[in-house]
């Protein structure tokens, strides 16, 4: 045997020995110093510099998560404070029409645009067919109880066809569901990160059952003789 297979089958036999004893080095600390490993980026360097790298790495990402964390709890605490207040505006409201005027507001105030629509409703900016909201419900509700994320423009056109939605924006879509009323609560951002599945949706879910029964129990207009309900459909 070669002394060139020689030095191959010990080096064999010594990387095979530390894949069956991980812990080999516990102990030998003086051993890892004196160390050094090929190292794509940085030619050269010794065991204890690539796991110091490998922890600085890895805390630069654990910073990035804490920091996206904190960022959307921040978001989640203005969207809690912002929809309290506004469900107290809406407890106030005496026709639908003024609810639909509050909850823009608040959007925009947000940075946000709001729409609410209606299954065939006579109103045409809030009306929703029941084939559109069947076919979105059956491909991104499907049991859930919200959507949130980027829409294809198939189902801007579907839901908002009359609303200029922001094509790169982010959305979030809830269905509303009464004893007469069926249709969805939604809001875009122009920012196609600001909605994002992950996120809590509680505050945003008791808006849309409230918009649901005042759907259900206001006038349109309060200015209107008849009382009648937005969709009777």
């Amino acid at each position: 045997m070669s002394q060139f297979e020689a030095d191959n089958l010990t080096a064999e036999v010594v990387a095979q020995y530390l894949q069956e004893h991980p812990d080999f080095f516990n102990g030998r600390e003086s051993l890892i110093e004196r160390l050094s490993l090929p190292y794509q980026q940085q030619g050269t360097v010794s065991l204890v510099g690539i796991q110091l790298k490998r922890q600085r790495d890895r805390i630069e990402a654990l910073e990035e998560e804490i920091t996206a964390l904190m960022s959307l709890a921040a978001r989640n605490d203005q969207t809690f404070y912002e929809f309290m207040s506004l469900q107290e505006t809406l407890l106030k409201c005496s026709d639908f029409h003024s609810v639909i005027q509050a909850i823009r507001a608040t959007a925009r105030s947000l940075n946000l645009k709001s729409y609410i629509k209606l299954l065939n409703h006579e109103h045409i900016p809030h009306a929703l067919s029941m084939d559109n909201w069947q076919r979105f419900s059956a491909n991104h509700l499907n049991g859930k109880e919200a959507y949130l994320g980027r829409l294809r423009q198939a189902d801007r056109d579907s839901l908002f066809s009359d609303d200029n939605a922001p094509e790169l924006g982010s959305y979030v879509v809830l269905p509303l569901k009464r004893q007469f009323a069926q249709g969805i609560l939604a809001f875009s951002s122009e920012d196609g990160g600001h909605f994002q599945p992950e996120m809590d949706t509680l505050f945003l879910r008791h808006l849309s059952y409230l918009v649901s029964y005042l759907s259900d129990n206001l006038v349109w207009h309060r200015h209107e003789e008849e009382h009648v309900r937005p969709n009777t459909a």
